[in-house]
């Protein structure tokens, strides 16, 4: 492991091998967020975007456009800064990124005691609490976060790639996953009012079999949100990294909700979940 941390690591590893003609084919993931954006970035706003990655799922122009500046912080620095490159440059000033591990640090140390011969395979507790006594964000403070695709990517990357067992895998992200999510929840809602939480919440293809079809959700969601969150609940996948659940818990007020399709890679796709929470305008 670098003096960076496995997770920086795993991080900094899965975005240096981004394919060939992905911001193609995730053009409409980005149009998806691009529309429900539309009712909850107010145009000034100061917009922070945790888990930025190469920006290839964000509407960035769209967003730089509309707010009076987007932080995007990451773990993995070049990888916000590649992001921030691909906006064009009468928008770029608006846009700056930071490095940042949004756990303070707990979920590398989940990692550490994972890998440690003969350690705990859990580690230490992670760091939680209502938002009220969570740190923010650094930069702030914001109008709007958008917490990007990351929370299954807190534990699961590193781990893997520091060869952790599958069933110790399974111990440290069953025994910390939730907790760790949220506490980076808590983190997010103390920053900002308004929170956009985006889940990959299951996977199709590529050896997984799901129970339901993803067509029959993103189908319901056209009519009947209920009944597509209900059928999307049966499906199998992170649980444990679920920022809805630890809205809810944390009794935070769901604005709304959204889903869509998130074409991974060829023949590989994921259900988005995304829940708008905090508090409602004029509140």
């Amino acid at each position: 492991m670098s003096p960076d941390g496995p997770v920086a690591d795993a991080n900094a590893s899965r975005n240096t091998r981004r394919e060939r003609g992905r911001r193609a084919r995730w053009a409409p993931a980005r149009a998806a967020l691009a529309a429900l954006l539309q009712d909850h970035l107010v145009p000034g706003a100061r917009v922070a975007v945790v888990g930025a990655g190469n920006g290839d799922d964000l509407p960035l122009g769209a967003i730089a456009a509309r707010a009076s500046s987007v932080t995007l912080l990451d773990i993995d620095p070049d990888a916000a800064l590649r992001a921030r490159g691909r906006v064009r440059r009468g928008l770029r000033r608006r846009v700056r990124t930071l490095r940042h591990d949004v756990t303070g640090g707990a979920a590398d140390h989940v990692v550490r005691g994972a890998v440690a011969a003969g350690g705990d395979p859990v580690g230490p507790p992670a760091p939680g609490g209502a938002p009220g006594s969570a740190a923010p964000l650094p930069g702030g403070p914001y109008d709007l976060v958008i917490g990007d695709l990351l929370y299954s990517q807190l534990l699961y990357p590193a781990l893997l790639d520091a060869g952790v067992p599958a069933d110790r895998r399974r111990a440290a992200i069953g025994g910390h996953g939730a907790a760790l999510t949220a506490a980076v929840v808590a983190r997010l809602h103390a920053s900002a009012p308004v929170v956009v939480h985006l889940q990959d919440l299951a996977c199709w293809g590529n050896g997984y079999e799901q129970p339901v079809d993803l067509e029959d959700v993103l189908e319901a969601a056209e009519t009947d949100l209920p009944a597509a969150l209900a059928l999307a609940a049966r499906t199998k996948g992170p649980r444990e990294s679920d920022p809805r659940r630890a809205v809810e818990a944390l009794g935070i007020p769901v604005l709304a909700t959204a889903l869509w399709r998130w074409p991974f890679v060829e023949g590989v796709d994921y259900l988005v979940v995304a829940t708008v929470a905090g508090e409602p305008a004029g509140a």
